[in-house]
């Protein structure tokens, strides 16, 4: 299977403040990892300590702030690429911020997003999964382990890993 452009993955951590963008490039004719991404972006949580990814005010107090973050993304991948996520609608949000933040447009990406948790989900009700429609459960039915806290670049490879999986099956 060869796509039009190379898929860039993305992830985000928080969820009214982005506290960590995560990417992964994938190339567009084997899907493997061609670069990546991982940056903490500084932002003032109010003592507020996330129980999904445990990214505390210590753990970004240095970071970069949401324009520089995003230069530096933007100049790394420019938009020549695809857009995706697992379940894109609060990453592409934070990602508009971002790049809104670092002066660009996100009109410059293509439209088209792919986000991953649907074909995910389509393509388990089709083996007649019975399980819960949440991340988690979805990646222990494709063979993937526990995710612990979260991490948004190993978020980024697991829907990288997702992907794979569902096109090797399908091309099988």
């Amino acid at each position: 299977m060869k796509f039009p452009k190379d898929i860039l993955i993305i992830d985000f951590e928080g969820l009214k403040k982005p506290v960590q963008i995560g990417a992964v490039l994938l190339d567009k004719e084997t899907l493997e990892e061609k670069d990546h991404f991982l940056s903490y972006i500084y932002a003032d949580l109010d003592g507020y300590v996330s129980s999904v990814s445990g990214i505390s005010q210590d753990m970004i107090d240095g970071a970069p702030k949401q324009a520089d973050v995003g230069k530096v993304f933007y100049e790394k991948f420019g938009t020549d690429v695809f857009l995706s996520a697992f379940v894109q609608d609060l990453d592409i949000s934070h990602l508009k911020k971002l790049l809104a933040e670092a002066g660009f447009e996100f009109k410059e990406y293509d439209f088209r997003i792919l986000d991953i948790w649907p074909i995910a989900y389509t393509y388990l009700l089709k083996q007649e999964y019975q399980g819960d429609y949440r991340s988690d459960p979805i990646f222990r039915e494709f063979g993937i382990k526990p995710r612990g806290l979260h991490n948004a670049l190993e978020d980024c490879r697991i829907a990288a890993e997702v992907l794979r999986i569902i096109l090797e099956k399908k091309n099988n």
